[in-house]
């Protein structure tokens, strides 16, 4: 496949296309540098990937290795987001918010600045190389390493606190992962944005391939009137009244993909609208009607060859429909993520007997307790239990004596996992021996830290009247 050499166009999808570049990229290598204070040992970085303490940050949300359910569930929905956003709008993701179309933009803005625009660099291609072509390949290529450094730091940065990482990168201190990664990206981004362009989105990218299954007759696309711009002038001079299309080519040699629209919509298309702009600037000096190529669907543009004008539709009901279970399996996402407790607790009762009969003659359950603390903070935890007369509890590696109520103290990020005797006086079976001699025990975690309550529900077994 040749090389494609793009011209720069103005227009209206220029400005467009160019304020959301600078837009993400802003937010792209901003972001990790946003600080947010966090109790204990946990980083300060508001958007972070701790893989050291194997934690994922969002500003005030925390996510463990086991919620791992949580990020594969936003990455669905982000998934339906973009299929949702297709249906309506095309490939608007490919043409203005894909990393790898914001990053070969600028790639083509920095040949375009060293090597001049598309009739110069093509020209200077086909002539034997001179010094001062060299030159200027090799500041291009330079400042294409430079730029592709700058994202794979940007990147590394969401998984390394961004200020510790610039001091060890500047002293050399960084260890062998993030060497690898560094210089990977950085490479891979070199390849991909610099030399094979559009191949990525036509043979590595699965998105245009399936992008007709999400079209539907009202989606908006990129679309050639050929109603109205056909016959084109140079391709049949015997006909008199010749279409709007003077055949200048400009709509192609725009394209990043170089393609030609007039073909009609194509996988290889990313609805980026540069041919729009291109087309529009010849109809204003041809003195025609702006609109020959443009944003429509195919139930306007049929509407339109019958010279009634019609709105896109935007609003139908299986976009109204996606719409409402996004919003809402995104609402109940976050609410479980904002509201979930930095404890996790398990109660369990042994499988071994029942209960025991002391010496002493009182009755006695064993339970397996789990609690585990994932705050970057040592806390305080009280257990007491309800429901039953006289309980009285004690722990095995507590140490503790038999007493109503249970107080420990929980190292920060770590776990623990204990036996609990919890006894009841022989004179109160009599009392609690009802319900088949199973009684509806609680127990009620304190949670000093954020003075939270958490309950979980057992029972306590005791022997029937006639146990012997």
């Amino acid at each position: 496949m040749s090389k494609i050499y793009t011209q720069h166009i103005s227009g209206k999808y220029r400005t467009i296309k160019n304020h959301t570049g600078i837009a993400l990229l802003l937010f792209y290598f901003l972001t990790p540098w946003i600080r947010w204070g966090r109790v204990g040992s946990a980083p300060d970085q508001a958007i972070l990937i701790d893989l050291p303490t194997r934690r994922a940050y969002f500003f005030g949300i925390e996510i463990w290795p086991e919620e791992i359910f949580y990020i594969t569930a936003i990455l669905v929905l982000a998934a339906f987001g973009l299929f949702l956003f297709t249906s309506i709008f095309g490939r608007i993701w490919c043409g203005y918010t894909c990393p790898h179309t914001v990053f070969v933009d600028m790639f083509i803005k920095i040949e375009n600045f060293f090597q001049g625009d598309r009739n110069t660099r093509v020209f200077k291609d086909k002539q034997p190389m001179t010094l001062s072509a060299l030159r200027t390949k090799f500041l291009t290529h330079c400042s294409w390493l430079v730029l592709s450094f700058c994202f794979a730091f940007g990147w590394v940065c969401y998984f390394y606190n961004a200020p510790e990482f610039a001091h060890d990168l500047f002293f050399g201190s960084i260890g062998v992962a993030s060497k690898a990664w560094l210089f990977g990206l950085t490479f891979a981004t070199y390849i991909f944005a610099g030399f094979i362009r559009e191949r990525v989105c036509m043979y590595m990218c699965p998105y245009g391939r399936f992008q007709s299954a999400m079209l539907d007759n009202d989606s908006l696309v990129v679309t050639y009137h050929d109603w109205r711009g056909e016959p084109r002038v140079e391709k049949n001079t015997e006909i008199k009244n010749f279409g709007d299309c003077i055949n200048c080519n400009k709509c192609v040699i725009v394209c990043p993909m170089g393609i030609d629209i007039r073909d009609g919509l194509q996988m290889e298309c990313i609805g980026c609208g540069l041919c729009i702009d291109a087309c529009d600037s010849v109809m204003k000096v041809i003195n025609k009607p702006t609109g020959l190529i443009s944003y429509s669907s195919a139930n306007a543009v049929n509407q339109l060859k019958k010279g009634i004008k019609q709105k896109v539709k935007l609003i139908r009901p299986k976009i109204v429909l996606y719409s409402l279970l996004m919003i809402t399996a995104s609402l109940i996402i976050l609410k479980s993520l904002i509201g979930k407790s930095e404890f996790v607790l398990l109660v369990e009762r042994e499988r071994g007997p029942l209960f025991t009969i002391t010496p002493d003659g009182d009755i006695r359950n064993t339970y397996s307790i789990y609690i585990a603390n994932k705050a970057l903070v040592s806390n305080k935890i009280c257990l007491k239990t309800e429901g039953v007369t006289g309980v009285l509890m004690k722990g095995n590696e507590l140490k503790d004596e038999y007493k109503q109520e249970l107080c420990f103290s929980l190292d920060a990020d770590s776990e623990n996992r204990f036996k609990l005797f919890l006894k009841i006086k022989s004179e109160d079976v009599i009392a609690t021996s009802a319900n088949n001699n199973e009684e509806k025990l609680t127990f009620i975690f304190h949670n000093h830290k954020d003075n939270k309550i958490k309950i979980l529900n057992s029972v306590f077994i005791t022997p029937s009247s006639n146990y012997k």
